[in-house]
């Protein structure tokens, strides 16, 4: 394990690249792919800040900063938070992995990597947040700084908008389609499906367009993924890939206004959407409460017989069998967003109803 050191600096040399890439952006201006914009689609916009980054994959040239100083300037940009990293394999080509991992409940929980190393990669270095790492960070603003400051190229992001309480839908993503409302300069993207579409119980996805052509719409029914067979929380997520296009850095911080615009059917969307606060809760509440549930389905009994025959007391039973840590389907921020306990007992309570 490493810990990263301070990551103070990075405007003063981010200043020195300037020329390099104001030369690089005219040589790209004349042969570069299109760019995203916030006006894929002519549809009026409506901004409310509800649109939430799930996802990001860049790569950059060597920095002029070491790996452990790379680390603890992402760690400022999630809120000061320390992380620590540890060499694990290759991805995508790079023979160097350095996961990232940050400690939650006494556990460190991952949220991305650094990949680096390679003859083909020519000194490229890649930076990887997942859904967990994008949900830690708290200063955007820093990031897509130091991003531009290295001239990277965004390879992937994802711009996810969550509806708690089914004020859209599956169904109505299906009709939108049917409608022409996803078409696009007179095409109608390829759609797709996977879940449980005929008795509808365990939750469903429609994927509007493919990842592999650069920009894909994934409509899901989020609280049955979780466990939440009741539940109507369903999930809007573009994912962009820069197949034919350039992805800006403004993606990052606009997320509104970049999902907006990526189908004409989405701008209509934002405004009903879910704040990333509450949606946070949501899902820690439905997971924590879905393996509570369990626990006393499977194993009240057991607990009880502890008590009765050979006169345990709760702080022993708990003592016993607690394990410091994070559960693999908890969400990290979930952790630190925080939650009441009468809202596990009541999440608790639904799955019994």
């Amino acid at each position: 394990m490493r810990q990263g050191q301070s990551g103070s600096g990075m405007l003063s040399w981010s200043a020195g690249r300037a020329d390099g890439k104001r030369s690089a952006a005219a040589r790209q201006a004349r042969s570069a792919p299109r760019a995203v914009t916030r006006g894929e689609s002519t549809a009026p916009q409506k901004v409310d800040g509800r649109a939430k980054v799930d996802w990001l994959n860049c790569t950059f040239d060597s920095p002029p900063m070491s790996l452990p100083g790379l680390i603890a300037f992402i760690g400022t940009c999630m809120g000061g938070r320390p992380i620590a990293s540890e060499l694990d394999g290759g991805l995508f080509g790079f023979t160097e992995r350095h996961k990232l991992k940050v400690y939650l409940g006494g556990v460190l929980v991952e949220v991305g990597a650094i990949a680096r190393g390679g003859e083909a990669q020519r000194g490229r270095w890649m930076l990887q947040l997942t859904g967990k790492g994008c949900g830690m960070v708290t200063d955007w603003g820093s990031l897509r700084e130091l991003l531009e400051g290295l001239g990277a190229k965004i390879t992937r992001i994802d711009l996810a908008v969550d509806f708690l309480y089914g004020e859209h839908t599956v169904d109505e993503a299906v009709s939108m389609v049917q409608a022409d409302q996803f078409t696009s300069c007179g095409r109608r993207p390829s759609t797709s499906v996977a879940g449980d579409w005929l008795d509808g119980v365990h939750g469903r996805t429609l994927y509007v367009g493919k990842a592999a052509n650069g920009k894909m719409l994934r409509v899901y029914e989020k609280g049955k993924q979780l466990g939440d067979l009741e539940s109507n929380w369903v999930r809007f997520e573009v994912q962009f890939g820069n197949r034919d296009r350039v992805i800006p850095y403004e993606a990052m911080t606009d997320c509104d206004g970049f999902f907006a615009g990526a189908y004409p059917a989405l701008a209509g969307l934002i405004e009903a959407a879910a704040e990333s606060i509450p949606t946070t809760q949501t899902e820690t509440v439905t997971n924590l409460g879905h393996l509570l549930y369990h626990l006393k389905r499977c194993y009240g009994k057991a607990i009880h017989q502890a008590q009765e025959i050979a006169s345990a007391s709760d702080t022993d039973l708990i003592e016993e069998f607690r394990v410091i840590g994070v559960p693999k389907r908890v969400k990290p921020s979930g952790v630190v967003a925080g939650l009441d306990w009468s809202e596990l007992q009541d999440q608790i309570r639904s799955y019994q109803s």
